[in-house]
């Protein structure tokens, strides 16, 4: 136990929230009888269709009611929309999303509020998208007809929204071929399978949108299956979760067939399917495998761990009889994966969970005092003559292996009981590179998030790589060798700048409650530049290759950047720039097989699986601290509800830009108030949350809070801060894991945040370190408040007050949260903060009790 353990909080104060001050705008629309006027050709082309489908589908057998998916692209929003749908028979709300903003027009403009002149400015818009029968589509146009005709009362209770979407409409239309192909990227990911993959049948997944009523998901899985026999293909596998609204097929189709598709896509009749919402390629993750390691030395031995596994990776099948492994490792592999999974192939599994146990075994750090519970999802293939890869399964969907293995891990499988309840954390260092950040959120995010917050689990989730970074720089390997490392890392900086719509973070990091980790360009090798091999940015700064944020809806992702080990670059014959492809340093330092599968082997690898892992580490580190502090605090363990926000809040307290924030600005062109699209959080200091010191104190605050609630925390700071200068700092880390709506867009089902109230005395009056419209927007508030100039504090209390509210659906229940509170001052002056604040915190406590 340190000698200044980190202390809790007494129990909060219940409050009213506070109020948010709304935000108006004022945007100028047409009237309604130019709106009618102005989409009168819209709605016919619409009635045609249903009648033409009608037409159509009386010449089969099962006549059903036929059904479109209408678009309503619309400036601005209209909450109660979403309402009207749900009270209007034949509508069915399926999503909503944002969508690139609109240039204004004569009918959609904006004005000044004060002026009444016409502002420029682009108009935000979003994507509303609904089923509707024929029925309900004749419905909908009777309605704004006798609205336009002057009728009254047209609008019952309950369906204003049907009159406000049509005055924020900026076009109706159908969802069509381009809407299911273009976000996804499948014509590229068919064209690239066309050229490598021979005469191969080519898997590809459909997601379909998600149907309420069993019997229309089995029409359209009926309808899809028949286009897809008739083009000569097969389904392989289904998959529905309907607590995500998620239905996808994993399908694959021969050759000549996907060659149509690519040719001609808007004639094949596969691609016309109404119920078919984005044709989506297999996920992607691919490691290569390799075996040019070396004998580890590194790395002694220590007692084996004990009790139930804390944290579990999700990766490929790792080498349990390593020397560095055995007796480390639970292995389940219920599908086995180990079958025909050689020793020496086993590389990115095994080096995931040796960083996991070990940290960077150059660092030195004791492997972590429990079990790794390891659930293997990846596999061996054969990629071209000569080269293996792991990678996610052909004959099976991504989302469907993690949902039943985290459902196993936590339930149970059939009549077996759960296989690792006790489970906290999962690293999942697996990114998708043709799933990048979208304007509506993956479905294997939307997993993460449901199963995070039904399970209170925090996944670990790698931010992703762009290795291909060094194709688009455009200075030749000589050029680049002759500059400083300052001016490499500007090169760098502007082209990520200038490329950053190909950078974005893979699925699922873009999960709103977990905890994305990218890489930084740091790791504990001494490896020095060559004639042949040199660095690419200044050490510390965020890697090259490490995916960028921000995330869904301008959350800060990724959360946390962490080493992510080195790689050199060098110079091809054709004079440009690539990475030096080794398991020799530098990089990050793991296990891994050695020739031909002996359990003596080590490597060194590179990039934010790397990192992710390392803060899987770190996880378990600070569980067995929490454990402490709350044995000696309470004589019990952990809350088991609120461990996953505990280690979530923990893992990122110590965060800060302050280490490299002038270096990165340099090399971005950017504000150094504004790096959050780059660092996210900042780069961790963990040994800063797992003791206190005499000049700093840190508090853990527990709750939880429905709508409309607030929780008040005092933090008394008996200091006297009025007689000299005197630094000081406050960090504030809120976490809490959100429920979901998963087909809005808003998808966060409730916000928390806090405030600080110092009575308007200035005590920490600067925010250090983040942009403070960010920080509120995922299920993760950090923020850094300084300040040194001489106040009158009188022995008063800081207030921390916690804020719940409703966003996106109905809060049901509580929602918990933890706060962690750190208050320091600059060491030099005659204080002991540590003693004089837990002194006042423990006699409030007694005071409590009595």
């Amino acid at each position: 136990m340190p000698d200044r353990p980190l202390i809790l909080f007494p129990s909060p104060e219940r409050a009213d929230r506070e109020h948010k001050t709304p935000v108006f705008t004022k945007t100028v629309r047409p009237s309604f009888g130019r709106q009618f006027t102005r989409l009168q050709p819209s709605f016919n082309l619409l009635k045609n269709a249903f009648e033409q489908k009608a037409l159509k589908l009386q010449q089969s057998p099962t006549g059903i009611n036929p059904e479109f998916a209408l678009v309503f692209e619309i400036i601005g929003t209209v909450d109660n929309f979403y309402t009207a749908v749900k009270n209007t028979d034949g509508l069915e709300w399926i999503f909503d999303s944002e969508v690139e903003p609109f240039n204004p027009d004569d009918d959609f403009y904006q004005v000044d509020k004060d002026s009444g002149e016409r502002v420029d400015d682009s108009l935000n818009g979003k994507l509303y998208c609904v089923m509707s029968n024929q029925q309900a589509m004749a419905q909908l146009l009777s309605l704004w007809q006798r609205h336009q005709n002057g009728e009254s009362d047209v609008f019952k209770r309950g369906f204003a929204g049907l009159r406000d979407i049509f005055t924020h409409i900026k076009d109706i239309r159908k969802w069509d071929a381009r809407d299911r192909i273009t976000e996804t990227h499948a014509l590229d990911y068919w064209r690239e399978s066309l050229e490598f993959d021979g005469d191969s049948p080519v898997p590809f997944e459909i997601e379909l949108f998600f149907r309420s009523d069993e019997t229309k998901r089995r029409n359209a899985v009926e309808a899809i299956r028949h286009e897809i026999q008739s083009l000569g293909g097969r389904i392989i596998q289904e998959c529905v979760i309907g607590e995500i609204f998620y239905h996808g097929m994993l399908v694959e189709l021969p050759r000549v067939s996907i060659e149509g598709l690519v040719n001609r896509y808007e004639e094949i009749e596969l691609s016309q399917v109404d119920d078919i919402m984005f044709f989506r390629p297999v996920c992607q993750s691919v490691f290569v495998s390799a075996t040019d390691s070396e004998i580890c030395t590194s790395a002694e031995e220590a007692p084996l761990p004990t009790g139930d596994a804390v944290v579990a990776v999700f990766d490929g099948m790792p080498m349990q009889n390593h020397r560095l492994l055995r007796g480390r490792v639970i292995v389940d592999d219920p599908d086995d994966y180990a079958s025909g999974y050689e020793s020496k192939y086993r590389v990115h599994g095994t080096s995931m969970v040796s960083l996991a146990i070990y940290g960077d075994i150059k660092r030195n750090e004791a492997p972590i005092s429990s079990p790794v519970y390891v659930r293997p999802i990846l596999r061996p293939k054969q990629n071209g003559f000569d080269k293996i890869t792991e990678c996610v399964p052909d004959d099976s969907m991504f989302i469907d292996v993690l949902h039943r293995a985290v459902k196993r891990m936590m339930e149970g499988d059939g009549q077996e009981s759960a296989t690792a309840p006790n489970t906290k954390v999962i690293n999942l260092s697996i990114g998708d590179p043709v799933r990048q950040l979208a304007t509506t959120m993956s479905p294997t995010a939307r997993l993460l998030d449901f199963l995070a917050y039904k399970y209170n689990i925090l996944f670990i989730i790698s931010a992703g790589n762009h290795p291909e970074i060094v194709n688009f720089v455009d200075k030749p390997f000589d050029e680049l060798k002759a500059l400083n490392i300052s001016q490499r890392s500007s090169i760098f900086g502007e082209t990520i700048k200038a490329n950053q719509r190909n950078l974005k973070i893979l699925a699922p990091a873009e999960s709103l409650n977990g905890l994305t980790i990218g890489a930084l360009y740091d790791d504990f090798t001494n490896a020095n530049e060559t004639a042949r091999f040199i660095w690419a940015v200044d050490r510390g700064l965020p890697s090259p290759v490490s995916a960028i944020g921000k995330g869904y809806r301008s959350v800060i992702t990724p959360d946390l950047f962490y080493y992510g080990g080195r790689e050199f670059i060098r110079g091809k014959f054709d004079g440009k720039i690539d990475w030096v492809e080794s398991l020799r340093e530098p990089g990050c330092l793991s296990a891994a097989p050695y020739g031909t599968g002996d359990t003596d082997g080590c490597a060194f690898s590179f990039g934010t699986s790397d990192a992710a892992a390392q803060i899987t580490h770190e996880a378990a580190k600070c569980h067995d601290v929490l454990n402490q502090v709350f044995i000696a605090e309470t004589g019990s363990n952990i809350p088991v509800e609120a461990t996953a926000i505990l280690l979530k809040a923990m893992l990122t307290h110590g965060a800060s830009w302050e280490p490299i924030a002038e270096k990165l600005a340099l090399a971005m062109g950017a504000s150094p108030k504004q790096l959050s699209k780059w660092l996210g959080n900042g780069v961790p200091n963990i040994s800063r949350v797992i003791e206190c010191t005499k000049e700093r104190i840190t508090l853990i605050g527990l709750g939880a809070l429905k709508k409309d609630e607030g929780d008040i925390f005092r933090l008394p700071l008996p200091v006297d801060f009025s007689s000299r200068l005197m630094k000081r700092k406050l960090t504030v880390t809120l976490s809490y894991l959100s429920p979901i709506a998963p087909n809005k867009q808003t998808y966060r089902g409730a916000q928390l945040w806090f405030n600080i109230d110092d009575s308007g005395k200035g005590l920490v009056p600067d925010r250090q370190n983040t942009e403070w419209q960010a920080v509120r927007k995922g299920s993760l508030q950090h923020e850094i408040f300084i300040g040194e100039n001489p106040i009158v504090w009188n022995d008063d209390d800081l207030i921390i007050k916690v804020n719940c509210k409703e966003e996106a659906n109905k809060i049901k229940k509580a929602i918990p949260y933890c706060l962690f509170v750190s208050f320091e001052v600059a060491e030099g002056f005659d204080v002991n903060l540590y003693a004089d604040v837990s002194a006042k915190i423990h006699q409030r406590v007694q005071i409590s009790n009595n």
